[in-house]
């Protein structure tokens, strides 16, 4: 399974549009799932990250594939 990293980042961690579109759902979802716990973030400041294993493991809980 290919991992959502853009070719120019080496950072693990995505932004919730990154996340929304390499799921294929909107930014406005994303932001559902978090508030819900179901994706697990990182907060560096106001701004919210998601680490690409905690995106992995989301995947893998519910069978959601890209």
């Amino acid at each position: 399974m290919s991992t959502p990293a853009s070719p120019n980042t080496t950072s693990p961690f995505r932004t919730v549009a990154e996340v929304a579109g390499f799921l294929r759902i909107s930014t406005r979802q994303v932001r559902r799932l978090i508030a819900h716990g179901e994706i697990t973030v990182t907060r560096f400041g106001r701004s919210v990250r998601i680490h690409e294993r905690d995106l992995m493991a989301y995947i893998g809980r519910s069978g959601k594939a890209a």
